[in-house]
């Protein structure tokens, strides 16, 4: 089904999809929803137009319409769509002129109006490839008009997007009825898939209230589907409910694999109790697993901020997994602040691992300036490690500072290892400076 209905679900989809990419890779959430929608009614709307043959009048009056779309001009858009049904009423393309015509007045929140030319369109071309956008905008703007039965119908019929969109619909004119809908949806002898039920869960959690909370814990607890306890734990996390913060510890504690694990810490990151700093720090000292380690470093860094460095300095010292180390050296880069950059500058200088060095030298970079500069250049004329070096060389080659580039060039010049003179000459060329080409061309001479 293409059309209105696709676009429709990119826009309620939006919550959905961003809970998901959270649950899956901890992310951060989509963009705005709105917006998002209408780039995509504007894409199907121009895609429609160039796909339009004709060169006539009434093709000119329509792409009129579009361009009035396009600026988001809905009253002049509505008066023009308006004009071509009036004006060209045998034209093929009266069903897609009353399908935006109903857009520019829903624009308007003109519902009562869109909804009489949504049901022209159906009535008039039921055949139309227009019918199924209609049906979906009708049920989309029901809640404005009191017409539950719209919604109700929708619900009730197989069509799977016709039921995303219609539950959505619902929740904002009678929650309590599109409760009761996904409690259907989520019993364990349901036959709706797995797309359906995670929308159902999502919207529960955005707008059932304290009465969704029962649901996402049972989910969370007793579901057999990971993917859908994982966006259950994602919502407990978010409730702000201090009497989850036990739950969510519980969930942690039994997990059955790593990615529940995860998405519990998350969660628990999320929580506004002050016990889940405690919880993180305790996970990120003693989980068995390195890779749950660095989740909960990362999570207590985003949580505790400065408050965390020095039980990051004492994970940093205690933990022998190099890749966990990484990880600290990246929580503190993200901390800042003189204590987080004064770790990172000691890694840097005396760390008895040359990866853990490199990183240290990498996040120090990041800072950016002339400050951050001069200590990498103190580093360099300091260090004895050639691979300590090139870092240093590739970290001052992105900088794109004069200072570093000077420093580059003299290095190529200079230094008594080939390798590093000619891993000085490549990072020159990568900055197109002019100053560099010309220091390039004189060694070619």
């Amino acid at each position: 089904m293409k059309s209105y209905i696709q676009n429709s679900l990119a826009r309620l989809s939006l919550i959905t999809i961003a809970t998901l990419i959270v649950v899956s890779l901890l992310a951060p959430p989509a963009s705005n929803r709105v917006a998002y929608g209408f780039d995509q009614d504007l894409e199907k709307l121009n895609r429609f137009v160039q796909t339009s043959a004709s060169s006539g009048v009434a093709t000119k009056a329509f792409r009129e319409g579009r361009d009035l779309i396009e600026d988001e001009n809905w009253v002049r858009a509505a008066e023009r769509f308006s004009g071509f049904v009036s004006d060209y009423p045998k034209d093929k393309n009266v069903d897609a002129a009353l399908y935006w015509l109903a857009f520019a007045l829903k624009k308007q929140t003109k519902f009562r109006e869109a909804n009489e030319k949504l049901e022209q369109l159906t009535r008039e071309f039921p055949r139309s490839s227009w019918t199924d956008d209609a049906r979906a905008m009708r049920i989309e703007i029901a809640p404005q008009l009191g017409n539950r039965q719209v919604v109700t119908e929708a619900i009730n019929k197989d069509n799977e997007e016709i039921k995303i969109i219609a539950l959505q619909s619902l929740f904002q004119g009678n929650s309590e009825r599109a409760s009761e809908y996904v409690n259907d949806i989520l019993k364990p002898n349901s036959t709706a898939s797995r797309r359906l039920k995670e929308t159902a869960v999502v919207l529960l959690a955005q707008h059932g209230g304290k009465a969704a909370l029962p649901v996402l814990i049972d989910i969370a607890r007793n579901g057999t589907d990971v993917k859908l306890r994982r966006t259950a734990i994602f919502w407990i996390g978010q409730s702000g409910d201090e009497s989850t913060f036990d739950l969510l510890k519980e969930l942690a504690s039994r997990a059955e694999n790593e990615e529940v694990y995860k998405t519990a810490l998350h969660a628990i990151s999320q929580h506004g109790s002050q016990r889940a700093g405690a919880y993180l720090s305790e996970v990120a000292r003693t989980a068995v697993s390195p890779k749950v380690r660095r989740e909960a470093i990362f999570w207590l860094s985003q949580k505790a901020g400065e408050s965390a460095v020095d039980e990051l300095m004492n994970i940093y010292g205690a933990d022998q997994d190099i890749e966990v180390k990484k990880q600290v050296l990246f929580a503190l880069s993200q901390i800042g602040g003189a204590r987080a950059e004064a770790k990172l500058l000691e890694v840097a200088r005396t760390g008895d691992n040359v990866e853990t060095r490199k990183q240290a030298i990498f996040w120090l970079g990041q800072r950016g300036g002339p400050q951050a500069i001069e200590t990498l250049i103190q580093l360099y004329d300091a260090e004895k490690e050639g691979k300590v070096k090139e870092q240093l060389l590739f970290v001052m080659g992105q900088s794109g500072q004069k200072s570093a580039l000077q420093k580059l060039m003299q290095a190529a010049r200079s230094d008594a290892s080939v390798e590093i003179r000619k891993k000085a000459i490549f990072w020159l060329g990568q900055s197109r400076d002019p100053e560099a080409m010309k220091f390039l061309e004189d060694l070619l001479k």
